[in-house]
């Protein structure tokens, strides 16, 4: 689902006066689905290696960045260079909850309800099968209010066409609103403080700040023009 060679130099920070040309939005789209797969997937030299590429030239080609934009992406950027075997330490500690010490696993359900599998994760379910989507969590794999498959879901409703909808459905701009505004806003800065405590490694700390940061500044633009 990750273009990881995207241009992503004029996403969200460049566009405070809420234009939405279809551009952005793909440049949007893009820079979920890069931040979804890196808290999914357990880290891998050439993914790594493309994402500090990726933080490295957005902060290049920049005009204007804001500082919170600037700083997560230099986190990015530095610990991208760390080795390997480092780096999957850090995801395992950090996003797995395989030790009492370690941080809940990034679900929603955990942060919100206090719980796994909550009516939290049936409803953000319910909202992946409106888009035309689904999550096989069985066999392992992750339930669907997992932040990596949360932010790659709201990367897909920023890259659909409203015009190919049912105009009986609910639009996309309420659709991101649910999602941003009852969900991600509702537990990501919680998830963040409490990584915080555990003084991250550079990469996945940067990671994490990024995708604060976005998630505040798409919030934010949207309840503008609401």
């Amino acid at each position: 689902m990750t273009d990881q060679n995207a241009d992503t130099g004029s996403v969200v920070a460049e566009r405070s006066d809420g234009h939405t040309d279809q551009t952005a939005r793909e440049i949007d789209a893009r820079v979920y689905r890069v931040l979804g797969e890196q808290f999914l997937a357990r880290p891998d030299r050439e993914r790594v290696d493309a994402v500090g590429i990726w933080a490295s030239e957005w902060r290049g080609n920049a005009e204007r960045l804001p500082p919170e934009f600037d700083a997560a992406l230099e986190r990015i950027e530095d610990g991208a260079t760390a080795d390997a075997e480092t780096l999957r330490t850090a995801y395992t500690h950090l996003f797995r909850g395989v030790s009492e010490r370690a941080p809940d696993p990034p679900y929603e359900s955990m942060y919100v309800d206090g719980s796994f599998y909550s009516g939290t994760t049936t409803e953000i379910r319910k909202g992946y099968r409106w888009a035309g989507l689904d999550v096989d969590d069985a066999g392992g794999n992750e339930p669907p209010d997992h932040l990596g498959l949360e932010l790659q879901f709201l990367g897909e409703l920023v890259a659909m066409d409203d015009g190919d909808r049912d105009p009986d459905e609910p639009d996309l701009d309420d659709a991101l609103w649910w999602l941003l505004d009852e969900h991600l806003t509702e537990w990501l800065p919680t998830y963040h403080a409490r990584i915080r405590r555990e003084e991250p490694h550079e990469y996945y700390g940067g990671l994490l700040d990024l995708a604060l940061a976005v998630v505040t500044s798409h919030h934010k633009r949207l309840a503008e023009n609401r």
